[in-house]
């Protein structure tokens, strides 16, 4: 007994929505030389106006008609190869879709055949040899309609013939043999041809390396600031890439640890040239958002920082075109004025330094020197906020830590920050990653706006919410937890805490002269990780001091106890110690300064080395005396410490007995 083979037939397969953007791009394309056409002749016609020369006025007056009838050709070309690509999807989708379908069937066909040859039902062998004949004939049609497919769709775009060089002026002088500035040359297209479209932008950008996009982003300002502006629509192509993040995004997603889970899931389960164009095309949307790896919101950041660098600096302009007259009863609007001039102008401060950063090396060799860094938030609201990012978070990765500043921080505090996080981050490219986060509004008047949670319960949500953001990445890099270090000072320590409360869960953290422990947070079980190691650095004579005993329940636990974390959050304190230049640390904001005694001790704590504990004072009484006396041991024998150094001690240790 016999029965047939099966058939075979064609791997019919192709990427076919990268085929249907193509076709989508060419129809744009297809437009957009017509409507270049247009532009370009209507320029033209008011050229016409004021050139007059008797011998050459009419060749120059007709000089565009020769282009004429190529654009249209050209226009018509591209939109018949899109009418090709079209016809080509819409038939070998469903020949794909057949394809798969003979997949499954043929392994379960091809037993029974098997078990047919051997068996002596008669009946079972007729239904086997009936099934492996349609089988076989659908097979066969597959191989023919897929031939005649890909025939068709080669003899369509072998037809185009039009849309060529052909009949245009040959130019016989010589070229110009330098590399052509490609990036030049696109904005002057783009001052030529008017109105901007993102969705035709965004190609220029595809495949650029680092240095190319910086090179476009400077020569069209304008075009960068149509990207950073651009939205998601509002009713996206069914299954399109816009469709799954727009879902993902849903109900403020990025605010919580399992939403930001959806959104990075639903990101990476995009194809790869899916992702590059919404990072190209809505970088305002994706470089800020919760889910998305931080290292792809640092590149995408580059377009949105340009972007809004034009934006406000143009908006800075029209301000200034609009300025109040000194009049009487023009003070309140003149006042108004200023300050708005003023946010401007810090805005682009900021927005300029961020700029700049991203061609700056992220580690100098010259420690001195402010890194260069990646943006990974930005927004230009109020005066402000940015969180940048120098290292990139890989299975390399040894620890990250995470600087958050205090009052009168700005968007303009940027470079500033990012020098006193280099000197506490330990410099290492591979093993650290280093984050500035200001990502929320920040107190900027020292007892107003301090004396509510106002600030704290804004900025806790965004604070923790990019926690969850980082730690899911870091998780997916390694096969271990990373430590990570949380570092709050002023205003900041207090938001750090409220975060903390939120949900924000961090190995170490490290209090520097903080408001207080956090609104509402009076000891580590109102916290997400209550066995949180737990650090403050402080000066004697820091005025932080009078905030934290007296400021009230808006930067802790309650009104009546105000805020000590040592007592309270069972910090170990670790001494502010001494100044590069062998001085006493003092003030409110040189902790950070390179070389420092209280910078070392972070950066002790970020990487579980050596830390020099809080030297205690001593406490003397004297008879006849109604009050003790003080005394500092820096400030007793400042030449024995400068000479000698302050005694250092593993970080582990001071937790050995927890």
């Amino acid at each position: 007994m016999t029965l047939p083979a099966l058939k075979t037939y064609p791997a019919v397969e192709s990427a076919w929505d990268t085929l249907s953007d193509a076709a989508a791009d060419l129809k744009t394309e297809s437009k957009n030389v017509q409507d270049s056409m247009a532009d370009a002749q209507a320029s033209w016609q008011g050229f016409r106006t004021w050139y007059r020369h008797d011998d050459t006025e009419d060749a120059v007056w007709t000089g565009l008609d020769v282009l004429e009838p190529h654009a249209e050709d050209w226009a018509s070309a591209l939109a018949s190869a899109k009418d090709a690509i079209d016809d080509f999807v819409a038939t070998g989708q469903p020949l794909q879709t057949e394809r798969e379908d003979l997949d499954q069937e043929e392994p379960g066909l091809s037993s029974r055949r098997s078990a047919a040859l051997s068996s002596d039902d008669e009946a079972e062998v007729e239904e086997v040899r009936a099934a492996i004949l349609t089988f076989n004939e659908r097979a066969t049609s597959l191989t023919t309609d897929w031939d005649n497919a890909q025939e068709t769709f080669e003899s369509a775009i072998g037809a185009i013939s039009i849309g060529t060089t052909e009949g245009l002026p040959a130019v016989d002088g010589p070229r110009d043999e330098g590399t052509l500035d490609w990036a030049a040359m696109t904005s002057e297209l783009d001052e030529s041809f008017g109105e901007l479209d993102p969705r035709s932008i965004w190609r220029d950008l595809r495949g650029l390396t680092e240095e190319e996009l910086r090179d476009w982003l400077e020569a069209n300002p304008e075009a960068a600031r149509a990207l950073a502006e651009n939205e998601l629509p509002g009713n996206p192509i069914p299954g399109s890439a816009e469709e799954t993040m727009i879902e993902a995004m849903a109900d403020d997603a990025q605010l919580s640890e399992d939403g930001i889970a959806g959104i990075r899931a639903a990101w990476l389960g995009l194809e790869d040239h899916e992702r590059e164009r919404l990072m190209l095309l809505f970088p305002g949307i994706i470089g800020n958002l919760n889910g998305i790896p931080l290292a792809t919101r640092g590149r995408t950041n580059q377009v949105t920082v340009a972007g809004l660098r034009e934006q406000t600096a143009e908006r800075l302009a029209e301000h200034r075109d609009n300025r109040p007259q000194h009049a009487p009863g023009n003070a309140y609007e003149r006042g108004q004025w200023e300050d708005e001039e003023k946010r401007l102008e810090t805005l682009l401060d900021g927005l300029g330094k961020a700029w700049d950063a991203y061609g700056e090396p992220h580690f100098p060799r010259d420690k001195t020197e402010t890194p260069g860094y990646s943006t990974v938030f930005v927004s230009t609201d109020g005066l402000g906020q940015i969180a940048t990012m120098r290292g990139e978070p890989s299975a390399d990765t040894q620890r990250a830590v995470t600087f958050v500043p205090g009052t009168n921080t700005t968007i303009a505090s940027v470079d500033h920050y990012n020098d006193a996080l280099n000197a506490m981050d330990g410099d290492d490219p591979e093993g650290t990653v280093s984050i500035y986060w200001q990502g929320t509004h920040l107190p900027q008047d020292l007892v107003r706006d301090n004396a509510t949670p106002h600030y704290n319960e804004e900025g806790a949500p965004l604070l923790a919410a990019f926690d969850h953001a980082a730690d899911l990445e870091m998780a997916s890099n390694r096969h271990r937890d990373v430590p990570t270090t949380y570092v709050g000072h002023s205003a900041g320590g207090s938001l750090l805490g409220t975060a903390e409360r939120e949900g924000l869960d961090s190995t170490n953290i490290v209090y520097v002269a903080p408001a207080g422990n956090g609104h509402e947070v009076s000891s580590p079980e109102d916290t997400e990780n209550e066995y949180a190691y737990r650090y403050l650095v402080q000066t004697n004579d820091d005025s932080i001091s009078w905030a934290q005993a007296l400021g009230g329940g808006a930067q802790s636990g309650s009104f009546w106890e105000g805020s000590n974390p040592v007592r309270q959050m069972g910090a170990v304190r670790l001494e502010s110690g001494l100044k590069d230049d062998g001085s006493i640390m003092e003030g409110h904001t040189d902790y950070f300064e390179r070389g420092s005694t209280s910078a070392r001790n972070i950066e002790g704590v970020v990487y579980g080395e050596d830390v020099s504990p809080y030297l205690e004072p001593e406490i003397h009484t004297y008879p006849g005396s109604y009050q003790p006396v003080i005394t500092y041991p820096l400030e007793q024998d400042l030449e024995h410490y400068q000479q000698h150094g302050i005694p250092q001690v593993p970080v582990g240790s001071l937790h050995d007995a927890d």
